[in-house]
């Protein structure tokens, strides 16, 4: 177990997480470790984490690690010797009572916090100033007399500031609005086994074996039709609008029902796959909802090549998930439950896999595309209308969900692979949709997520 300098190195380094929710994530560029001060507090951090490891339970050190929401799970912590816990202080320039190492595992992404409690709020500001001489924020933050910092291989804001909302160090806004800059090909019919693989290869062009992902990416990409067109959720959906900007400009946009058709004259290519690259600036809300008054028309309970709703044991599983349930939220309900993780269906085999309802059910595994697959085709089975939804998941990776008509409401954004646990909120943030399961989804590299704008 290592703290912060052997996972630092004093540089900066992009690593490719990938995350039980589906897609992968490259790790954004951590900050390099500044000055002779800084330097000689991360070998007495590691030294102490090295010391202080022995013995390590599941059991919080810290008070705010002690109820976590779901989604997270701390997998250690202990409290650093005194002698050493002193020995940071000073070189921090403050006095410390404690100091606490634990490891925690967010929506799937693990980060490590150091928690250094002071005696009294003079050295708690000292500390923290002396801290972020090494740490800028949000990787560093004061909370009463306790400083925080966040560390680990691949962390990026996105992680480190969903890790403070999460924990309660910092309030949780209740509307975000990003900014999304994405490079998305694009694609008239998709092998969706093939669209993760594709991915991992154009990550893999910045990584050494640069000279073989070029080859795989030549191979999978055979197994696409590429086209004109790019298909993104509406942008009138949500409380607030949102915006669509790419380069090079759309040629013509037709809406049609809850997506936007965006067609190209123009297209950039990256080893001959055609992309665009889209600006998108994303509303979200801690509601997850999208108001609509009018109820949607029966052919959102319809059946599809991706959603086997009229399949005998389709039918016959949904009877059985919603026996006795009155209305559209509490069928949902108790399916979401039916998905529950571990209890009926397991994340297992490929990431970002899309196996098909039928053979999902069959072999009880996959993972967040399969799940919301699974959701849609068991919600229209019992007559509720729903649909799919992806996007990323802030902070942790690409992801696939889905939305359900809440009647009197508007669409119900839910997640499946959480069996419904994680809300659907600010993290959630959502520029696919689809009503027949046709959604392909490629990015020709990360994307960049930033918050443009958060209010409480």
């Amino acid at each position: 177990m290592r703290l912060l300098a052997p996972a630092l190195r004093m540089a900066r380094q992009v690593n490719v997480l990938r995350s039980s929710f589906g897609l992968p994530l490259v790790g954004l560029s951590p900050f390099a470790v500044r000055g002779s001060i800084g330097q000689a507090v991360l070998v007495i951090l590691a030294m102490a984490m090295i010391d202080s490891s022995r013995g390590m339970g599941a059991e919080a050190s810290e008070s705010f690690l002690r109820r976590l929401s779901p989604g997270l799970v701390l997998t250690n912590s202990a409290e650093v010797p005194m002698e050493k816990a002193k020995a940071i202080g000073r070189k921090l320039g403050g006095e410390v009572t404690r100091v606490t190492n634990s490891n925690l595992s967010v929506h799937g992404r693990p980060i490590q916090i150091n928690a250094l409690t002071a005696v009294d709020e003079a050295s708690a500001k000292a500390i923290h100033k002396g801290l972020l001489r090494i740490k800028p924020d949000p990787f560093c933050l004061k909370w009463g007399r306790t400083v925080i910092e966040y560390t680990g291989r691949g962390i990026d804001d996105a992680l480190a500031i969903k890790t403070s909302y999460e924990l309660g160090l910092v309030e949780k806004p209740r509307k975000v609005r990003y900014r999304v800059v994405a490079e998305l090909a694009t694609i008239d019919k998709a092998d969706y086994m093939a669209c993760t693989p594709l991915f991992n290869q154009f990550l893999a062009l910045n990584q050494d074996a640069k000279e073989d992902a070029v080859r795989q990416i030549a191979d999978l990409a055979k197994r696409f039709t590429f086209g004109r067109s790019l298909v993104l959720r509406s942008p009138r959906l949500g409380a607030e609008p949102a915006t669509h900007r790419f380069q090079p400009d759309a040629a013509r946009a037709v809406e049609a029902g809850p997506t936007m058709r965006y067609s190209f004259d123009g297209r950039r290519t990256r080893q001959g796959v055609p992309y665009v690259v889209a600006t998108l600036e994303i509303p979200v809300d801690d509601s997850g909802l999208c108001r609509e008054k009018n109820a949607p028309s029966e052919s959102l309970c319809a059946a599809t090549p991706y959603w086997p709703v009229e399949a005998p044991q389709i039918q016959a599983l949904a009877r059985q998930i919603t026996q006795g349930k009155k209305g559209n939220d509490a069928k949902a309900l108790a399916i979401l439950e039916w998905l529950a993780p571990d209890k009926n269906l397991r994340a297992a085999g490929q990431t970002g896999s899309r196996w098909g309802v039928v053979k999902v059910l069959e072999q009880r595994f996959g993972h967040c595309w399969d799940s919301s697959d699974c959701f849609v085709s068991l919600c229209r089975a019992a007559g509720v209308p729903c649909r799919q939804v992806a996007g990323w998941l802030f902070g942790t990776s690409g992801h696939v969900w889905a939305e359900y008509y809440s009647e009197g409401k508007g669409w119900q954004q839910v997640d499946p692979t959480g069996g419904g646990k994680l809300r659907c909120g600010i993290y959630h943030i959502a520029w696919f949709t689809s009503e027949d399961g046709e959604m392909p989804i490629v990015y020709v590299a990360a994307p960049s997520i930033k918050t443009e704008r958060a209010r409480p």
